[in-house]
């Protein structure tokens, strides 16, 4: 037979399909030229569906999309109830919308758009968050590797239009029906797709995200938050107790600067979750923080090195205990832990963590910690606790050793001489 009457026959036997299916029939069809023996020329390729949920995001959308067009195959966004220009936007950047009722729960919106996704995987983003365009090419690598089933990437939050922590997130998983959300905020689909895959089968990519959530106003942050809290409150009656419940209900109080409800929830979470939990470190990471914050330094301290034997590389951790010493005024042990925060460097990025935990910040810390023992040591000098003085002096000289720093070493070498003078002088 020949190769056009090949062609014809295989496209004469593929079924009529709606723009939604066309990416999958085009798969289709690509499997039966490849098994017929014809080659297109290249090799097939797995595809990716973006998806996106959506409501009054025109500010954020398009630059979401944008970032992510070059690396996807298909753009799915279900609105929720628009009453701005996002459908519009979405739509002129060719996405495909579709409307969705609201009902108080994201995972029903998230799952909905799984409905519409045609590509043999899925990525989901929010629209305040964009794919870094140094590492989204890796995408098209890591679907082809028939190893995983899912992917842990990397994110970045913005606040104040800088870096400041950094977290992973799983975010990009084959198209399979069995997969789905669960929760209605702060969806997960990552216990669904553990229940037909394995842990061996989840990889870690060196995908980066910017999240810009941070950087709303005040107001539209606090909505969001009460919001937050009410579908939280709503979830606890379908899944109880549950660890995971408490630890966001925590993370909302916090973030409403109410770090003694917040650290409630925290312990509740504690009570009920497996330290191998993957939300388990930040969540005593935040616990440790709130502690810090309603000044019981002793109880955040004694808290930290609990945990400290589950999580010795979590560099955030000792950061905290040295935080913590520090509000205690002693000095020694605050720059004990943020010399080991430098020796430590920065922790594993499975664990929540604030940029520079492990180099500016503690260098900052020690800097201003020295300052303070050196103006101290001549407080003690101008009162005659020469004794006193000398030995914080030794231990700001020790210090220097360490991370040497020409204005502090004049300084250091300042305060010496007039305890020295003032010495003499006494013996006089």
């Amino acid at each position: 037979m020949s190769l056009f009457l090949r062609l014809l026959g295989l496209i004469n036997q593929t079924p009529t399909v709606s723009p939604v299916n066309t990416l999958a029939a085009l798969k289709m069809q690509e499997k039966q030229l490849a098994a017929a023996g014809i080659q297109g020329g290249a090799d097939v390729t797995c595809t990716i569906s973006l998806c996106m949920i959506a409501k009054n995001e025109e500010k954020q959308i398009e630059r979401c999309i944008k970032s992510a067009q070059p690396y996807v195959d298909q753009i799915v966004v279900v609105d929720t109830g628009s009453t701005d220009k996002t459908k519009d936007t979405a739509k002129k950047l060719g996405a495909e919308v579709y409307d969705f009722k609201w009902a108080d729960d994201f995972s029903q919106a998230r799952n909905e758009s799984l409905k519409h996704a045609a590509g043999d995987w899925i990525l989901f983003l929010d629209c305040d968050e964009k794919l870094d365009q140094k590492t989204a090419p890796e995408l098209k690598k890591i679907i082809n590797d028939d190893r995983y089933d899912g992917y842990w990437l990397q994110f970045l939050n913005y606040f104040n239009g800088n870096p400041s922590t950094s977290f992973l997130s799983f975010r990009l998983f084959r198209n399979n029906p069995n997969y789905r959300f669960q929760c209605p905020i702060h969806e997960q689909i990552l216990p669904s797709v553990l229940r037909y895959s394995s842990p061996e089968r989840i990889g870690q990519a060196k995908v980066k995200v910017f999240h810009y959530g941070y950087e709303d106003s005040e107001v539209v942050n606090k909505n969001k938050i009460q919001r937050n809290i009410r579908i939280l409150q709503k979830a606890k009656k379908e899944y109880g107790n549950a660890g995971f419940i408490n630890f966001y209900l925590g993370v909302e109080y916090q973030r409403l600067g109410n770090y003694q409800k917040a650290l409630e929830h925290y312990k509740e979470a504690l009570e009920q979750s497996s330290i191998t939990e993957t939300y388990t470190p930040a969540l005593v990471r935040a616990a440790a923080y709130c502690l810090l914050s309603l000044k019981r330094y002793q109880e955040g301290i004694n808290f930290i090195d609990k945990y400290l034997t589950y999580y010795p590389d979590y560099t955030d951790l000792v950061y905290l205990k040295g935080t913590l010493q520090y509000k205690l005024n002693n000095y020694s042990e605050a720059l004990n832990c943020m010399n080991q925060c430098l020796a430590m460097g920065p922790p594993p990025v499975k664990y929540y963590s604030l940029l520079g935990i492990a180099d500016e910040r503690p260098k900052e810390f020690i800097k201003n910690i020295v300052e303070k023992l050196l103006f101290y040591s001549m407080e003690l000098i101008n009162k005659g606790h020469y004794s006193h003085s000398f030995s914080v002096l030794n231990t700001a000289a020790q210090q220097l050793k360490k991370t040497p720093d020409e204005k502090y070493y004049l300084m250091l070498v300042s305060a010496m001489h007039s305890l020295l003078v003032s010495v003499m002088s006494s013996f006089k």
